[in-house]
C-alpha cells in the first residue's frame, strides 16, 4: 500500500482545516474522482460533505486555485481544471500526492480486504456512534437523494459517507486502510454511476447501512455494508470489462 499517503495524512494532522480539505481534494482531482470540467458542489453542500465552515470551504478551494487546479467564477460554480501541466506543477509542490498506488492492484484483492475492513468498521461503529454521527450520515443522505443526475457530486459525497463511518472506528489502521482502499478504480466506478439508476441504487444502499447503525445493530450494519460492496464490486468489474 502507499505509506507515503499514510505519512501524509500524519504531517498533516498539525495543519488547518483549510489545508486538510485542500488536500482532500487534490487527492480527488489526482485520484480521478473529480475530472476535468466537473462543477464543485455548491459551498453549502461541501460544508455539509466535510463538517466544515464556509470560510474553511472558500480558503481550500482558494488554495487549490492556486495551483491552477481548480477555475473559480463570480456568479458561478468553481470548475476543476485538470490539465497534465498543472497536475505535473503540483506533484512538483506535493510530491505525496503522485503515491496513489492502489491502483496498481488486482480487483479482486482490493474489494476483498474492502469487505474484510468495512464490514468490521460498519460493525464496530454500530456499537458506539454517536448521535452526532448520524446526523451528519443523514445530512449526508438527504444530499444524495437530489443527485441522482450529478454522479460527480454523489462520488464526493460518497466518498464522505464512507470516510465518516470510518472515523468512527475505534481502530484508526482500519479507518486508514478504508480510505485509501476507497480510491481504486474511481475512473470506473464514475462510469457505472453515469448509468441510469445506478446513483439511485447506491443511494438505497447507503440507506440501508445508516439505518442499521441508527437501530445499533452491529450484524445487520455488517451485512449490509457487505451487500453494498458487493455491489459496486461487480458493477465495476461489468464497467472494467466494458472499456477495456
Amino acid at each position: 500500500m502507499a505509506k507515503h499517503l499514510f505519512a501524509f495524512e500524519k504531517q498533516l494532522k498539525n495543519r488547518t482545516k483549510k489545508e486538510i480539505l485542500a488536500s482532500k481534494l487534490l487527492e480527488m482531482i489526482f485520484s480521478g474522482l473529480l475530472r476535468d470540467g466537473d462543477t464543485l458542489p455548491s459551498e453549502r453542500e461541501l460544508c455539509t460533505m466535510f463538517g466544515v465552515s464556509r470560510e474553511t470551504v472558500r480558503g481550500a478551494i482558494g488554495m487549490v486555485a492556486a495551483y491552477g487546479l481548480i477555475a473559480v467564477s463570480h456568479g458561478a460554480k468553481s470548475r476543476i481544471n485538470r490539465s497534465e501541466e498543472g497536475l505535473q506543477r503540483c506533484a512538483e509542490l506535493v510530491p505525496a500526492l503522485t503515491n496513489l498506488t492502489i491502483n496498481n492492484f488486482d480487483i479482486d484483492a482490493v474489494f476483498e480486504s474492502r469487505k474484510v475492513v468495512e464490514s468490521a468498521i460498519a460493525r464496530g461503529v454500530a456499537c458506539h456512534i454517536d448521535p452526532t454521527g448520524l446526523h451528519q450520515l443523514a445530512e449526508l443522505i438527504d444530499q444524495q437523494k437530489t443527485m441522482f443526475n450529478n454522479a460527480a457530486h454523489f462520488q464526493l459525497s460518497d466518498k464522505r459517507f464512507h470516510k465518516l463511518i470510518a472515523e468512527y472506528s475505534d481502530n484508526a489502521i482500519l479507518a486508514e486502510y478504508a480510505d485509501e482502499l476507497y480510491a481504486y478504480g474511481l475512473n470506473f466506478r464514475r462510469s457505472v454511476l453515469e448509468q441510469p439508476g445506478a446513483i439511485e441504487k447506491s443511494y438505497h444502499e447507503h440507506v440501508a447501512i445508516y439505518q442499521a447503525l441508527n437501530q445499533g445493530d452491529a450484524s445487520l450494519a455488517e451485512a449490509a455494508m457487505l451487500n453494498h460492496l458487493d455491489s459496486v464490486y461487480e458493477t465495476t468489474v461489468t464497467a472494467m470489462r466494458l472499456m477495456r
